[in-house]
């Protein structure tokens, strides 16, 4: 697989003057008839660029998800993938190329419609998949680790006694995160009888009775590879919880009412929400926009609803302790 260290800038703008006006709208009008012809371009095994459209993490794994969807259709079509992770799925075997120049017929992987429209019933990965005629789909994540990846993993984490849990408490986007003193009190619970991992970024909170923080020390696969040896899986909808469903590590996803599972949640999980009028808001804080509500959604999911859920996960992969 061809990669390059950086996302190419796209080299198919559409042009508003002639004469690349005309090659543009001829070349628009293709990729909405190559859209019901597929069949067509498997058949002489056209390349396909798919643009990870927004590039966060858990969006370059969502995007991963729609090329498997395609190549699972038509497999003969070869998919270049634009991304600026191309690190975190250098090893998806669905993927022929990463961050090649785009190709004469592209599609982008995103789900720019829901979030405008504030749409609170449709998977993310719907509108992307049906103009492309699919209707029926997989939305499970797959996560491609090497042995060694893992293995050097289980060298972190050896001397931590059994189960393990990770966490991630935080979120870029604000009306994601479940207060801190929320969390301090469900890790101080948990950390009598299971280690804890505190996994994400280097602004992740420092919480008392942490086992191992391992937050803003790794790299996205680092934390990938440590996340496969844990039991279950705790935070916010994030790239994390992507993650743990493409390893096939349960989660209790703390999701409030800003997004809802059905836009996003995996069926494997427990996946927590609130209805307030509000719901579900897809504030973004790229929009400047912020919640006028003190994250009601998130207050209403008290922190015997979370320790709930994760016992319940757990004793369900054969994870609780013989204390208790």
């Amino acid at each position: 697989m061809s990669s390059s260290p950086s996302t190419q800038r796209l080299q198919r703008p559409f042009h508003s003057k002639l004469p690349g006006w005309l090659f543009s709208k001829i070349r628009w009008k293709l990729n909405e008839w190559k859209n019901h012809r597929l069949r067509l371009l498997n058949f002489l095994r056209i390349r396909l660029t798919v643009i990870d459209g927004f590039g966060a993490l858990g969006d370059t794994l969502l995007t991963a998800i729609v090329i498997r969807n395609i190549k699972k259709r038509y497999p003969r079509i070869r998919i270049n993938c634009i991304t600026p992770n191309p690190d975190l799925v250098r090893s998806d075997p669905n993927i022929e190329s990463l961050n090649d120049p785009e190709t004469y017929f592209s599609v982008t992987s995103w789900y720019i419609d829901i979030r405008n429209a504030r749409d609170g019933c449709t998977n993310v990965l719907a509108p992307t998949l049906k103009d492309l005629g699919i209707k029926d789909f997989e939305y499970k994540a797959e996560v491609h680790l090497e042995q060694s990846e893992r293995n050097a993993a289980e060298k972190f984490l050896k001397e931590l006694k059994q189960p393990l849990v990770s966490i991630n408490c935080q979120s870029k986007e604000d009306v994601k995160n479940w207060p801190l003193e929320n969390w301090q009190e469900l890790v101080a619970i948990l950390g009598e009888n299971y280690s804890i991992v505190q996994l994400g970024g280097e602004t992740e909170p420092t919480l008392k009775g942490t086992v191992l923080r391992l937050a803003g020390k790794l790299t996205p696969r680092e934390s990938l590879a440590v996340l496969s040896h844990c039991s279950l899986h705790v935070g916010p909808d994030s790239f994390l919880v992507h993650g743990a469903n493409g390893l096939d590590v349960p989660s209790v996803v703390v999701y409030g009412g800003s997004r809802t599972p059905k836009n996003l949640g995996y069926r494997e999980n427990a996946n927590l929400a609130t209805s307030p009028p509000c719901s579900p808001c897809w504030i973004h804080e790229g929009d400047n926009e912020t919640c006028q509500y003190d994250i009601q959604c998130l207050r209403e999911l008290n922190v015997s609803i979370v320790l709930s859920n994760v016992l319940n996960r757990l004793k369900a992969v054969d994870a609780i302790p013989a204390s208790l």
